[in-house]
């Protein structure tokens, strides 16, 4: 199987998994060569995104960059340590290929939505990215309602620290908290 002939299946286990197809995990490759295959599609998928970037002059590219690994890690550290702790790590490499696949699949059809600009679809993608979440959890990785939303607290708490963690390396400016703070004010009730 060629790696396009794997990134087409894996599309097709995209949207299964969007339908929740309980066969969804027959369109993705659960070995070693599969694993290195679904990471190889985040990694030029992101290249993509921060070309994309580039182009559209948002600039900020090294930070994305780093915002978007430390996020990725989190969740794939936090997901990797609940699964120790019910006594599943053989549901991590299933998890990793999958969310590899759909994050690639949903992110070049949010760059499309955008680029066309259609990018009030972008909700769209959000909501199919959540059902897919969930859908990996309970199709692909078999866990137990309760499991599952363990698993995306814990997910949750992992983006937490993660984004403490960017705050940290990337203190926001004068001018992003004064937006923030105005954004804040403006959303709350009057008194």
């Amino acid at each position: 199987m060629t790696f396009v002939d794997e990134a087409r299946a894996a599309a097709r286990g995209v949207f299964a998994l969007v339908m929740g197809d309980r066969g969804a995990s027959r369109y993705f490759s659960f070995t070693q060569l599969g694993l290195v295959s679904s990471f190889i599609a985040v990694l030029a998928v992101t290249a993509v995104e921060l070309v994309v970037t580039m182009a559209l002059g948002s600039g900020g590219v090294f930070t994305s960059l780093v915002q978007t690994v430390i996020a990725y890690g989190a969740v794939l550290g936090a997901s990797a340590l609940y699964l120790r702790q019910i006594g599943r790590p053989d549901a991590l490499a299933p998890f990793v290929v999958t969310i590899n696949w759909s994050n690639a699949v949903l992110t070049v059809v949010l760059l499309v939505t955008v680029l066309v600009g259609l990018s009030f679809l972008g909700i769209v993608v959000l909501i199919a990215g959540l059902v897919v979440s969930i859908n990996i959890a309970r199709l692909v990785m078999t866990l137990k309602p309760v499991q599952i939303v363990l698993l995306i607290l814990a997910q949750a708490a992992g983006l937490l620290v993660a984004l403490l963690l960017i705050v940290l390396l990337f203190p926001p400016t004068p001018e992003q908290l004064a937006e923030a703070t105005a954004a804040a004010a403006a959303s709350s009730p009057p008194s």
